[in-house]
């Protein structure tokens, strides 16, 4: 479809690398209204295991096996002299830790223990922690939840490994962020392929769907193509983004940033929706960046850090959004450190070991947020919320059908993802538009030629007038066949307003 960009920046992140420092001795944790006390320590050593499921033997396949012995014992990790850190130094920024960042690190560790114990064959609920028992949280690494991992085992591994259909398949499942829409659409139309899509077929499948298409743990918001029903207006930006050559360009990206950029141009794509896309990306060969290179802050993982950090990191981020960025760097670089120092035995991932990468820790702070409703509503972050949604069924869940073994993404072994690229600077974000129609045109009091245009993917409300020059350089086809239906005579702008205004007098 021909098309135009309207160049109009709408975010700005930080890709820098992040220079910090870690004061030598240890200080009380500013609790930001909630008092440091021992009984307060010891309630959050009493929820942590000293005994974490361990991880298996190296091993060069990219899968994640499960531990050789039972985990039964949760005892409370030994505790260092006093869990406490000092100040820190973050790109010239020093915050000021609260009690919530210790809860940070031995909620990851619990909660990758609680997958841990399950993939052992342990019985439900996996762990002692009434929280963690009581309500539902998602895994300390973000491959290990249930829809990444049908993602990397059907979606991706599972049909053609050609980029084209990779990045098909991904747009497709990511579309709805729902296992069981995939299935209904596999099994009424598999296999799934780019080559055979025929929208009126996929239009009828999912039009007598008698379940929702969509996933309950966010909203997709659909971009405006013209369509009555949501999932009709997502298959048209799937079309749209297939159609402009995306896996090409996918393909041709230098850095992770440039892929952000290219894909947030299209309509109805933010923040949140462009960054989950790149992440089920990175698990195809497609994308073959270093884990570290891009993170993009959530809200949730905003308001996390507020109540890590307190008042310091709210007057940090009030005068830079984008140092959030650079304090998630910071949880990465350092976390061995504070698992140290806290006594805590962290399981990492996979038969490499891997550490949480700069997405896991988004995604982690993310739900540290939710959990601190429970475990310290009294410290508050971007919000006041303090209700918990999501209640946690452990005992329904059937444990034989939980596989030992994680599937890790294959890709992840491309030697290019051993090399960080990181992009230097902030991000620049031009929407792209599309003529969807001309409505009508006009000829202004300096004789410019305007027409009054309609952009795929957007509301009515978002129509504008352009001037003819800009329209010849992508839509000249389109410009041409309105005039040859409108060649009626052309007021100019000031005798329509007259014309208009005797119209009304009469």
């Amino acid at each position: 479809m021909p098309a135009t960009r309207r160049s109009q920046t709408i975010s700005s992140a930080s890709c820098r690398s992040t220079p910090y420092s870690l004061a030598s001795s240890l200080t009380s944790l500013d609790s930001e209204g909630e008092p440091d006390t021992s009984d307060e320590y010891t309630s959050l050593e009493a929820f942590c295991s000293a005994s974490f499921a361990k991880p298996a033997a190296t091993s060069s396949a990219p899968v994640q096996k499960a531990p050789k012995t039972s985990v039964k014992a949760r005892k409370p990790a030994p505790a260092a002299s006093k869990p406490s850190l000092s100040p820190v130094t973050i790109n010239g920024v020093t915050l000021k830790p609260t009690v919530v960042f210790d809860t940070f690190w031995y909620w990851v560790a619990e909660r990758k223990a609680m997958d841990d114990r399950r993939r052992a064959g342990e019985p439900a609920p996996w762990t002692d922690d009434p929280i963690l028992k009581k309500y539902f949280f998602c895994n300390s690494f973000r491959v290990l939840d249930k829809v990444s991992q049908f993602i990397v085992t059907d979606v991706i591994e599972k049909g053609s490994q050609d980029p084209v259909e990779l990045v098909f398949r991904v747009l497709l499942f990511n579309s709805f962020t729902k296992i069981q829409t995939w299935q209904l659409l596999d099994e009424e139309l598999g296999p799934i392929k780019w080559s055979t899509y025929d929208r009126a077929k996929y239009d009828a499948v999912l039009g007598k769907a008698d379940f929702t298409l969509y996933t309950g743990a966010f909203i997709k918001p659909a971009s405006r193509f013209g369509f009555k029903k949501n999932f009709q207006n997502h298959l048209a930006l799937l079309e749209n983004m297939m159609e402009n050559e995306m896996p090409y360009k996918l393909l041709g990206a230098p850095t992770l940033a440039d892929v952000y950029e290219y894909i947030i141009s299209f309509p109805g794509m933010g923040d949140f929706t462009t960054y989950q896309l790149m992440l089920n990306l990175s698990y195809t060969n497609v994308l073959n960046f270093h884990p570290n290179d891009f993170v993009i802050a959530g809200p949730g993982s905003i308001s996390g850090l507020v109540k890590m950090f307190g008042t310091s990191f709210r007057h940090a981020h009030a005068d830079n959004p984008d140092f959030a960025i650079d304090v998630m760097r910071w949880l990465v670089d350092t976390q061995d450190e504070h698992f140290l120092r806290l006594g805590i035995s962290f399981s990492k991932l996979g038969p490499q070991n891997l550490p949480m990468d700069v997405s896991d820790v988004e995604h982690s702070v993310c739900e540290v947020d939710k959990y601190c409703r429970a475990k310290h509503p009294s410290i508050k972050g971007m919000d006041s919320r303090t209700n918990m949604k999501r209640v946690y069924d452990a005992f329904g869940t059937s444990v034989t059908t939980y596989p030992a073994q994680a599937a890790l993404p294959k890709a992840w072994d491309h030697p290019k993802r051993a090399t960080p690229n990181i992009r230097e600077g902030p991000l620049h974000v031009d929407k792209r538009y599309e003529v969807a129609r001309i409505a009508k045109h006009r000829t202004t009091e300096t004789g410019v030629r305007e027409f009054l245009v309609f952009w795929v993917g957007y509301p009515d409300s978002d129509a504008t007038w352009e001037p003819e020059s800009s329209l010849m350089q992508d839509a000249a086809i389109i410009v041409k066949e309105y005039l040859e239906e409108h060649e009626r005579p052309v007021l100019s702008s000031s005798k329509a307003k007259t014309s208009k205004s005797k119209a009304m007098s009469k």
